[in-house]
């Protein structure tokens, strides 16, 4: 009877896959107006920080003048259950530049980088400075930092509306729709190893199945290859909002649950 029941078990575990929140409540403990990043990754094979935000490992002597993101108002979108506070884009007056804070999940590469995995967030922009994609989030094969392994971007149309563009490596496709200013939008990037491909859902149906997503970008062979380590936002002088909510997930019910 236990042979059964283990094999019961291991039959079940197998057909599930990635069936759970991996990660959520990212910003448990912080309060508005803290600062994110409670260290820094000062070189490239420091060890993990598992489980905390950290300023990116970067070559450029220019991060060195930008400062820690620092925690903002709420976000909320209907029927999304991943609440907290929020990470407020943009750096005091007169600093620019960009700065990459990354949230370390594990430093093995063989952990995440089977099946399908969903980044889930909610980002509210007030202005983007930019007219060209910048990247503002993505999911990372480097605990310290960089080897993107599916991207979001925004840039601000000829319109003055707000559009999102999802990346691979060198590909990029964007969401044919454009969105508002000043509110809260509900993002999915969805890391497909089976199929060697990123998708990104703009405010999708929460309700049911998976839904279509908004754009998919392909991989070049092996572009997916090694695992999911980390998520990373990409802070910039241009930006102003707020970005949160982050629920890192193995499959699409698990962004609509609590």
């Amino acid at each position: 009877m236990k042979k059964i029941i283990l094999i019961i078990s291991l039959i079940t575990l197998s057909l599930t896959g990635n069936a759970q929140i991996i990660k959520n409540n990212l910003l448990d403990g912080y309060k508005t107006g803290d600062k994110l990043e409670k260290s820094a990754y000062i070189e490239p094979k420091a060890m993990i920080q598992e489980n905390t935000w950290c300023a990116a490992y970067t070559k450029d002597p220019k991060a060195a003048t930008t400062s820690s993101p620092i925690i903002g108002k709420e976000l909320s979108y209907p029927e999304y259950q991943e609440g907290g506070p929020s990470i407020q884009f943009g750096f005091e007056d007169g600093i620019k530049g960009t700065r990459s804070s990354v949230y370390s999940m594990t430093s093995s590469g063989k952990t995440y980088r089977q099946g399908s995995y969903y980044l889930a967030c909610l980002v509210n922009f007030s202005k983007l400075g930019t007219k060209k994609p910048s990247e503002f989030l993505a999911l990372i094969a480097n605990h310290v930092g960089g080897s993107a392994r599916g991207n979001i971007y925004a840039h601000r149309n000829e319109n003055g509306k707000l559009k999102f563009t999802v990346g691979l490596g060198k590909n990029r496709t964007e969401a044919p729709n454009e969105y508002d200013f000043k509110k809260t939008h509900l993002l999915v990037l969805k890391v497909d190893y089976t199929n060697n491909r990123v998708e990104l859902f703009v405010n999708p149906s929460l309700k049911g199945e998976e839904a279509q997503s908004d754009a998919m970008a392909k991989g070049e062979e092996g572009a997916l290859k090694a695992g999911l380590k980390a998520i990373s936002i990409r802070n910039n002088h241009t930006y102003q909002g707020n970005i949160g909510n982050i629920r890192f997930a193995g499959r699409w019910t698990d962004i609509t649950t609590k």
